[in-house]
């Protein structure tokens, strides 16, 4: 197959690394792939890139700047229709792919689909619209109204769909879109490379960064939202009032108050240079942590940063968020709280740093889980067989 695939985001930031990673397994299959994403800096001019696996990545300008480079320059849009059809008449599309609804995807998949006569897959991968909770009531009032719209507006037009959750496909179809044409598609990882062992891990830290192998070590990863931080701050109260003794290890930029590090003994690495390294912090936790809020937003989104937990061989400690409850709940990977509540989650902390001594065999459990249900190559060879289907439950009248 010849695949067009179109994100919003910006080469090498957000989901990115995700998608060309999942566009990466399909050429390992035997497809051809184009990226279609946003320049960093470019304004006029597009940048074609071969990537390291074989993907094209075409890098669209954008008028606009910083922040605002989020999808919606007309601009942007335009200038995709234009390389689409230069491309399909060099080597015809079989299918186009798009995440969400932003102008910039929205508008180049409908036209590929329309003018080009490509059958059109669009995937719901996050809520940030009216009905979210994620950024307040005035957001949801005023621009989150607008992205409401964006995000449902559009979607009966597509050929075929995939939600990233359940809780996604469950709006899809409240929308009136067909059950036969919905199906949900986590995305994947490469489980390929075998991580270091928990005592490997251990001993680099301790040579790393000084962190003794006797020491209870929780680990968490990126970025968070603030009502997400707070929750998790109110857990570790609850630790430090019961002389619970942990060490907090933080991968990443994200910025903390030295003072809040200090007060609830978060070690922060910094800039991380390699997903490599990254595993190594993560295997060497005792448990990797998923404190989220329970609501829509995070029910409707799919943590990826669990997964890589998961595949460094680390058990994670999560709220009830998202579809992990079903996977934990079905596979001994890790601990769940009861609630999305600090007094929940601080049990959940507590049980694994109680559970030390099972840390190996949570290990090899998360190890094998993600090898039989998320390795992205199956998540390709699934995602191929769904447009494969979707081409041919598209009418012939359709297709003219």
């Amino acid at each position: 197959m010849n695949i067009a695939f179109i994100i919003h985001n910006q080469a090498e930031t957000g989901p990115y690394w995700k998608v060309l990673e999942q566009c990466a397994a399909y050429v390992k299959l035997g497809h051809s792939v184009t990226l279609f994403c946003t320049s960093k800096s470019q304004r006029w001019r597009s940048q074609t890139i071969l990537r390291e696996g074989g993907v094209r990545v075409i890098e669209t300008p954008d008028l606009l700047w910083g922040k605002l480079r989020q999808g919606v320059d007309l601009w942007n849009a335009f200038v995709r229709c234009r390389i689409a059809k230069k491309l399909h008449a060099e080597a015809p599309f079989d299918v186009v792919h798009a995440v969400d609804c932003r102008p910039n995807v929205i508008f180049p998949s409908l036209y590929v689909q329309r003018r080009l006569r490509v059958p059109f897959v669009l995937s719901w991968w996050d809520l940030f619209g009216k009905d979210s909770t994620r950024f307040g009531k005035g957001f949801a009032m005023t621009v989150g109204s607008i992205e409401g719209w964006l995000e449902t507006g559009f979607r009966k037009y597509a050929d075929g769909a995939t939600t990233i959750t359940s809780y996604l496909a469950a709006r899809l179809r409240e929308l009136g879109y067909p059950q036969e044409r919905i199906e949900i598609h986590h995305l994947g990882v490469d489980t390929t490379q075998e991580p270091l062992s928990y005592s490997a891990a251990r001993v680099w830290l301790q040579n790393e960064q000084g962190i003794s192998q006797e020491e209870n070590v929780l680990c968490f990863a990126g970025t968070i939202y603030e009502a997400d931080f707070t929750l998790l701050i109110k857990a570790l109260d609850i630790l430090k009032q019961r002389n619970i003794a942990y060490k907090l290890v933080w991968v990443g930029k994200h910025e903390i108050a030295a003072d809040i590090c200090q007060a609830y003994n978060i070690f922060r690495t910094g800039i991380v240079p390699t997903m490599q390294e990254v595993y190594r912090y993560f295997a060497a936790a005792d448990a990797c942590i998923l404190p989220m809020e329970v609501n829509d937003a995070n029910a409707a989104r799919w943590h990826s940063k669990t997964t890589d937990y998961l595949n460094a061989g680390a058990p994670v400690a999560l709220t009830p968020v998202s579809d992990f409850p079903k996977y934990f709940a079905e596979n001994d990977i890790g601990w769940l709280s009861a609630s999305g509540s600090p007094e929940d989650f601080a049990e959940a902390l507590m049980q694994a740093l109680r559970e030390r001594h099972l840390r190996e065999t949570r290990s090899h459990n998360a190890r094998e889980f993600m090898k039989r249900e998320l390795d992205v190559m199956a998540i390709a060879a699934r995602a191929i067989r769904f447009y494969e289907r979707t081409i041919t439950l598209k009418s012939p009248k359709e297709q003219r």
